[in-house]
C-alpha cells in the first residue's frame, strides 16, 4: 500500500524544488488559521491535494477529520485504533 506519512516539518525541507507550492500552503494556513496547524499539517493537506490516491498515515485523527484537500474533499486517514 502507497501511503502519506506524517513524519514531522522536515517532510518539507526535503526538497528544494518544492517552493511553487508556497502559495497553497499560504491560503491553507488562512483556511485553517483557528485551528492553528503547524507547517506539517499544511505540507500533509497539500500533498494530499497532489497525490490523491494515497492515504495519509497520521495520530492527529482530530484536526485530519477537519481538514479538507481542494476545499471540499474529505481525507482518506488510516490512524491507530482509539483507546
Amino acid at each position: 500500500m502507497k501511503g502519506l506519512a506524517d513524519t514531522g516539518f522536515l517532510v518539507a525541507f526535503a526538497n528544494r524544488n518544492d517552493s511553487h507550492h508556497l502559495s497553497q500552503i499560504a491560503a491553507l494556513a488562512r483556511r485553517y488559521a483557528d485551528r492553528k496547524p503547524d507547517l506539517a499539517d499544511l505540507c500533509l493537506i497539500r500533498m494530499s491535494e497532489l497525490f490523491p490516491r494515497h492515504t495519509l498515515l497520521t495520530v492527529d485523527r482530530a484536526d485530519f477529520r477537519v481538514f479538507r484537500r481542494n476545499k471540499r474533499e474529505a481525507i482518506p486517514l488510516l490512524c491507530p485504533p482509539e483507546h
